[in-house]
């Protein structure tokens, strides 16, 4: 059994509010090394968490004896990030999306499967309390008949016309609210309810320039926003039924709601990261919209072990930052515990094939966009 896991990180945003201070909550993993080539961002991490090496060319990582590497640079730059990573022997933990293209992300999960090491992509709501307890409840068929999927994300990220511009605002280089937000929802389709089949979108971009480092305005070639049409295929808990998915970043406020409607009950997992339902037949007939719905809450039921991770949790920062924050810090828990143990598969974890599958969802939304119209997703 590995004692010490020792943890490498590309990339200084994602990785140093959440990635390190999630890793750091854990007994037997070291931080030993980040590239970051923003100096100012590279030593506020570096200090943060004391990590003794630090460097501006990710290379450099790899000639340290790392146990996992953890992957957030821009989508551009994954590809040859995590073929080196896994070339040297090192589990990979890659940023979402996976990458800029379908052939990008073959090759990366091509390299995975000759590495013999775990490849995984970082869907951390997989992992997360409420998503396992509707999870079991779509399982264990107390919603019904799965009639409808919902996803609401309202964010104030981008809603700043003087917001700089950067890799987010550059498509070629996967900018934008599709790849950064849609590969997270896409993913928790396929995980609660299975395969897509075909998919309709629309992307939108609302500032079409943004001000670059000399203020000079630059074309925005990424989508501030996407609304989705999609069908699950007949291997799923919902073979033909629709699910709508609508993701803004431009909005005056943050919010988040995942639905299942059933012939049973209706589930529900908000941006707090609480799980709701509402009976049927609590429902009042008629047109009044005055009676709001009777929502109960219900409460996740965990393992002894997770419990003993929710208390790391709320002990932490990282309860602060929402629910991606939280659901990583479970999903670090058990990568942490896997490789330790040897383990070659993480249940339930995204793999770089889960993560081909959404890269291929996205590619079709692009083609709808283009083409509007349905468009089938490969399978």
């Amino acid at each position: 059994m590995k004692t010490v896991v020792k943890t490498g990180f590309v990339g200084s945003g994602w990785a140093r509010v959440t990635q390190a201070p999630a890793f750091a909550i854990f007994d037997g993993v070291e931080l030993t090394a980040l590239a970051s080539p923003t100096q100012r961002r590279r030593e506020k991490f570096q200090e943060l968490f004391e990590i003794p090496h630090a460097y501006a060319d990710w290379r450099k990582l790899m000639q340290h004896d790392l146990d996992l590497l953890c992957v957030s640079a821009p989508p551009h730059l994954h590809l040859p990030i995590v073929r080196e990573a896994l070339d040297a022997g090192i589990n990979v933990l890659c940023e979402k999306p996976m990458a800029v293209t379908v052939n990008e992300a073959e090759s990366m999960a091509e390299a995975a499967s000759r590495s013999g090491r775990l490849g995984l992509i970082d869907h951390e709501l997989r992992f997360h309390p409420a998503v396992r307890q509707i999870r079991q409840m779509l399982e264990s068929g107390e919603i019904g008949r799965i009639y409808e999927v919902r996803t609401v994300v309202n964010l104030a990220s981008r809603n700043r016309p003087d917001l700089r511009h950067s890799w987010w605002s550059d498509a070629a280089k996967g900018g934008g609210a599709l790849g950064a937000i849609g590969s997270h929802l896409i993913d928790l389709n396929r995980f609660l309810i299975g395969e897509i089949s075909e998919v309709s979108c629309e992307l939108s971009t609302f500032m079409s320039k943004r001000p670059d480092a000399d203020g000079e305005p630059r074309p925005v070639t990424s989508d501030d926003a996407f609304s989705m049409m999609l069908h699950f295929g007949p291997s799923s808990l919902a073979f033909g039924a629709p699910a709508c998915v609508h993701v803004t970043t431009v909005s005056g406020y943050t919010s988040f709601a995942f639905e299942v409607i059933g012939s049973l009950k209706t589930v529900r997992f908000d941006g707090a990261g609480r799980v709701w339902e509402v009976c049927n037949g609590a429902a009042r007939g008629g047109r009044s919209m005055i009676d709001p719905p009777a929502w109960q809450e219900v409460e996740p039921v965990l393992p002894w072990d997770e419990l003993v991770v929710q208390e790391k949790i709320r002990q932490s920062s990282l309860a602060m930052h929402g629910i991606f924050a939280v659901g990583f810090a479970f999903f670090a828990g058990r990568l942490v515990r896997a490789l330790q143990n040897g383990e070659k598969v993480i249940p339930d974890a995204a793999t770089f094939d889960d993560g081909l599958a959404v890269q291929k969802v996205m590619q079709a939304c692009r083609e709808s966009d283009a083409a509007r119209c349905w468009k089938k997703v490969p399978q």
